[in-house]
């Protein structure tokens, strides 16, 4: 069983450093660990940055599955993937992206150790919704390689050649779970739905996601079950530990 960690694990917080698992989640996810083969967080965040905020035993895939646990990667990375590529091309981009971050107000720069995400959250809405402000994040990631996501409030430019569905598809395949469920609330995990759709027709999946505001049902189309708003998770994880007897 897997879960995106900022919106679904987490409020949403102004600040990306504040975020933490909803302690409300904390007793379910103790007692779906005991019931379940494996816990995983498939998440944007650096693999760094979940695993001071998770137990030891859950598998960490940071960075939309470009950092993957050594559990399940010898390398730690996607066959192919190139750090000192990467690496270069972020620095660059990078720069670009802090001149754009400095011309929209109330925007802010993360950096990443495979992405740059800028956020528009506290002050920088309005730039976030002018449809030239993606254009102009696109066209820099494009320069260096790069590709640029939207998310809730947020654009990030990361490597290409992973994304949370692949991850779910790589977990699927060195796992070799029974079945697998994905719970989610935002674009960045649409890949990951997609990729149970997928998987489906040889195991058992169950694609979660969770509406917003700011991600409605129509992006969810290759959800099973959506669930309205990050307050019903308690809820849906109490029948699914019910169902399971756990």
């Amino acid at each position: 069983m897997a879960f995106d960690f900022d919106g679904t694990l987490s409020d949403i917080v102004p600040s990306p450093a504040d975020a933490v698992v909803d302690p409300a989640l904390l007793p379910l996810l103790d007692r779906l660990q005991e019931t379940v083969g494996w816990l995983a967080v498939v998440s944007g965040r650096d693999q760094a940055a979940l695993a001071s905020r998770l137990p030891p035993s859950w598998l960490a895939l940071g960075s939309y599955g470009l950092e993957l646990p050594a559990a399940i990667s010898d390398s730690g990375y996607p066959p192919g993937f190139d750090p000192a590529a990467a690496g270069a091309a972020l620095e660059s981009a990078g720069r670009e992206l802090a001149a754009l971050a400095r011309s929209w107000p109330g925007t802010r720069l993360e950096e990443k150790t495979w992405g740059r995400a800028l956020h528009f959250r506290g002050g920088g809405e309005a730039a976030f919704f002018d449809p030239g402000t993606f254009d102009a994040v696109s066209k820099v990631a494009a320069r260096h390689g790069l590709e640029a996501s939207r998310g809730r409030l947020v654009i990030e430019v990361r490597p290409k050649g992973a994304d949370k569905g692949w991850a779910i598809s790589y977990l699927a395949e060195r796992l070799e779970p029974s079945a697998v469920v994905f719970a989610g609330d935002d674009l960045g995990d649409v890949p990951a739905w997609e990729a149970l759709r997928r998987l489906s027709g040889r195991l058992p999946t169950l694609a979660v996601g969770i509406a917003s505001a700011e991600v409605g049902r129509a992006s969810m189309a290759a959800c099973d079950v959506v669930l309205d708003g990050r307050e019903a998770l308690p809820t849906f994880l109490r029948g699914l530990l019910e169902l399971a007897g756990g």
